[in-house]
C-alpha cells in the first residue's frame, strides 16, 4: 500500500493559523452588528452570492469527509448518486420555497411559526427543535474531533492547563468548540457568512488537487492510466447504483429527507431571508443547486481509488469502529504534501464548523426573539431595548456553546457518533417541519395545526420505538426505545428502523395537518395575523436595486478576497519547505487562491463603480 505521511509541524502550524483567522474574522465583523437584526439575519441586506456559498457549505460538517467516504468505499457508484441528489430540492427552492421564505419578512425562523400558526407554537417548537438540536451540536463537535485525534495520530498526546491533563483528543474537543462559541458570539450571521465562504474556498482547493493526484497514484504518475485501471480493477459490482447495507426503500425515504432539509430547515430559511430581495433566492437556489451536482463529486470521485490503493484500511485503522470512513483521509495522506496536509485538516474543521456556527446562530436567534423577548415584554410590560436584546443573543451562543462541548465530552454517555446522529435525525426531523412545508403555502389550517401534527407525529414514533425494542428482545429502556433497529416490511420491500420513522413521522404527522383544515375557525388574534401572514406571501418582497447590498456585505467580500490572497501567499511561502514531496502542488493552489482573490477584488471594484460606492 502507498506510503502514509502524517502531520508535521508545518500542518499543525497551518492548522493553527486557520484557528486564528477564524477568531479574528469574529472580532472584525463584530462592528457590523449595531442591532438585533444584523446579528441575526445580517440586516436583511447579505449579498446573495455570499449567502448562497453559505447556504451551500453550511449544510456539510466532517461527514461528508468521513460518512461519505465510507459510503464511496464501499459502494461507489451508490455513493456517486446518493450525494449529488439535491439538485432536485434546491429546484425546488427556487419555483417555492426561496420566494417564499423572504416574503415572510421575519427575523428568525421560529418567528414564521407565531405569524403562521401561534405563539404557543413556537413555544411548543422550542421545546421539541432546541433540545435535540444542542445535542446534536455536541455529537457534531465529537464526530469531528474523535475522527481527527485518531486518524490523524493525536490522540495519545497528552496536555497540561493547569491542573487538569487533557489527552490528544479532549484537547481537540476543548479548542474547536470553543473557537466556534467564542467566533459565533462576537460575529453573529455575518461571522457565520464569512468563515463559510472561507471555508468553501479551502474545501475548493483541497479537492481541485485530491482528484487528479489520486488516479496519478492509481496510475503510477499517470492519470489516464489511474482511470482505466479504476474500471478493470473495482470491486465486482462496485458501479451499480445501490447500497449494500440499505433496502431499496432508503432511497425515496433519503430523497424526502433532501426535500425537507434543503427548503424549510431552519438554516435554510435563514438564508433566504437574510438577502434583500427575493429575486436573490432564486439566484442562490440555482447556485446551490449546481454546486450540490458537481463539488460533492471532486471529492468523491478520488475516494473510488482507495478500494484497489489500500484493499485491506481495517489494517491501518484498528481502533476505528468503521475503518472505511477514514479513507479518504487515509488517501490524502498519501498524495498530499506537509503544508496541504495542515489545510485539509482545516477543511475537515471548517465542514463541521460551518454547520455547527449555523446551528448556534439560529438557536440564539430564536432563544432570543422568539422565547425571551416574548416573556421579557410580558413581565415587564415593555419590549427589551435592541442593546439588551443583542447582549442576551451572545450570551445564548456562549452558553449553548459550553453546553455543546460538554455533550461532546460525554457523547459517549449518549449512545456514539455517527449512528446516533442520523437516527436521532430519524426520529423528529421530518414529523417536526411537516407544517412547515405545507404551511408556508397552505394557510387554511387552524392555529393549533402544527402543534397536532408534530404532537401525534412524534407520538407515533415513539410507538414505532416501542415495537422496535419488543422485537429486538430488548429491556423497555429509553435509549433503546430511541435507537433499537427495526425490519419490516412493507408492501413487499423492507424497512429498517430510518425508513420506518421517517415514514411513520411524515404519514401520520401529514394526515393530522391536512385533516385538521375541516376544522379551520379563524377568529380574533388568529384571523388578524394570519390575513396579514397572506398578505405578505402574496406580496413580492423586492428591494429598490440601490440598496439591494449594504456596505458591510462589500466589506465582507473584500475581507474574503483579501483572506484568499493571503492563503495564496502562505501556500506559496510554504512550498519552499516542502519540495521533498510534491511541494509544488503547495505552489499551485496557492496561486489558485491568489487567483481567486484577485477576481473577486476587480469584481468588488467593478461594483462600487458602478453603484457609487466610494469607500467601504
Amino acid at each position: 500500500m502507498p506510503q502514509l505521511h502524517f502531520l508535521n509541524g508545518l500542518d499543525y502550524a497551518v492548522l493553527g493559523a486557520f484557528m486564528v483567522i477564524v477568531v479574528a474574522i469574529g472580532f472584525y465583523v463584530s462592528r457590523f452588528n449595531r442591532v438585533t437584526d444584523d446579528y441575526f439575519k445580517g440586516g436583511g441586506r447579505v449579498p446573495w452570492r455570499l449567502a448562497g456559498v453559505s447556504l451551500f457549505i453550511s449544510g456539510f460538517s466532517a461527514f461528508m469527509f468521513v460518512g461519505a467516504s465510507g459510503i464511496a468505499y464501499g459502494s461507489g457508484g451508490g455513493a456517486m448518486v446518493l450525494f449529488t441528489l439535491a439538485l432536485p430540492a434546491y429546484l425546488l427552492g427556487y419555483l417555492l420555497y426561496g420566494p417564499l421564505w423572504r416574503r415572510t419578512r421575519i427575523d428568525t425562523p421560529l418567528q414564521f411559526l407565531t405569524r403562521r400558526f401561534s405563539q404557543g407554537t413556537t413555544y411548543f417548537y422550542t421545546l421539541m427543535a432546541v433540545v435535540p438540536n444542542t445535542l446534536i451540536l455536541g455529537i457534531m463537535i465529537y464526530t469531528l474531533c474523535i475522527f481527527i485525534s485518531t486518524a490523524l495520530g493525536i490522540g495519545n498526546l497528552s496536555y497540561e492547563i493547569g491542573p487538569f491533563t487533557l489527552n490528544g483528543f479532549e484537547m481537540t474537543l476543548l479548542v474547536t468548540g470553543s473557537v466556534i462559541m467564542i467566533y459565533t458570539t462576537l460575529g453573529g450571521l455575518w461571522a457565520v457568512m464569512v468563515t463559510d465562504a472561507v471555508q468553501f474556498l479551502i474545501v475548493l482547493l483541497v479537492t481541485l488537487v485530491m482528484t487528479p493526484m489520486a488516479f496519478a497514484l492509481l496510475g503510477d504518475g499517470n492519470v489516464i492510466d489511474g482511470i482505466s485501471r479504476l474500471f478493470t480493477e473495482a470491486p465486482e459490482g462496485y458501479f451499480k447504483v445501490g447500497l449494500s447495507d440499505r433496502p431499496t426503500m432508503f432511497w425515496p425515504v433519503y430523497f424526502i429527507y433532501l426535500i425537507f432539509g434543503y427548503n424549510v430547515n431552519w438554516h435554510i430559511a435563514q438564508r433566504y431571508y437574510s438577502v434583500a430581495d427575493e429575486r436573490d433566492t432564486k439566484k442562490m437556489a440555482l447556485w446551490c443547486g449546481v454546486f450540490s451536482f458537481v463539488l460533492p463529486a471532486l471529492w468523491i470521485l478520488p475516494v473510488l481509488t482507495t478500494p484497489i490503493l489500500f484493499p485491506n484500511i481495517e489494517a491501518l485503522w484498528p481502533d476505528l469502529a468503521q475503518p472505511s470512513e477514514a479513507s479518504f483521509v487515509t488517501l490524502a495522506l498519501a498524495v498530499l504534501p506537509h503544508g496541504m496536509l495542515g489545510l485539509l485538516a482545516a477543511a475537515i474543521f471548517s465542514a463541521t464548523m460551518s454547520s455547527s456556527d449555523t446551528m448556534f446562530n439560529w438557536l440564539s436567534a430564536v432563544l432570543t426573539k422568539d422565547v425571551y423577548v416574548p416573556i421579557s415584554k410580558a413581565v415587564k410590560g415593555r419590549e427589551p431595548t435592541e442593546r439588551v436584546q443583542l447582549i442576551v443573543g451572545k450570551t445564548i451562543v456562549a452558553i449553548l456553546g459550553v453546553i455543546a462541548i460538554w455533550v461532546a465530552f460525554n457523547v459517549q454517555r449518549f449512545g456514539g457518533a455517527f449512528e446516533v446522529y442520523l437516527r436521532a435525525e430519524s426520529l423528529y426531523k421530518i414529523a417536526l417541519f411537516v407544517p412547515v412545508l405545507f404551511g408556508l403555502w397552505f394557510t387554511k389550517t387552524p392555529w393549533w395545526s402544527a402543534i397536532a401534527s408534530v404532537g401525534t407525529g412524534m407520538f407515533a414514533i415513539l410507538i414505532v420505538g416501542i415495537l422496535a425494542t419488543i422485537q429486538s428482545e430488548l429491556p423497555m429502556r429509553f435509549m433503546n426505545i430511541l435507537f433499537a433497529d427495526y425490519n419490516v416490511s412493507w408492501f413487499g420491500y423492507a424497512l429498517t428502523r430510518y425508513e420506518v420513522n421517517a415514514l411513520t413521522g411524515l404519514i401520520v404527522a401529514s394526515i393530522v395537518f391536512w385533516g385538521s383544515s375541516f376544522l379551520n375557525k379563524r377568529e380574533g388574534e388568529f384571523k388578524d395575523r394570519i390575513e396579514a401572514y397572506e398578505k405578505d406571501i402574496r406580496t413580492p418582497a423586492y428591494a429598490d436595486e440601490e440598496v439591494k447590498v449594504s456596505p458591510d456585505g462589500l466589506k465582507v467580500y473584500r475581507l474574503v478576497a483579501k483572506i484568499s490572497i493571503g492563503i495564496g501567499v502562505a501556500m506559496i511561502a510554504i512550498s519552499l519547505f516542502t519540495l521533498d514531496r510534491v511541494g509544488w502542488l503547495n505552489a499551485i493552489v496557492g496561486v489558485i487562491a491568489i487567483a481567486i482573490g484577485v477576481t473577486i477584488l476587480k469584481g468588488l471594484r467593478s461594483y462600487c463603480r458602478k453603484h457609487g460606492y466610494t469607500e467601504i
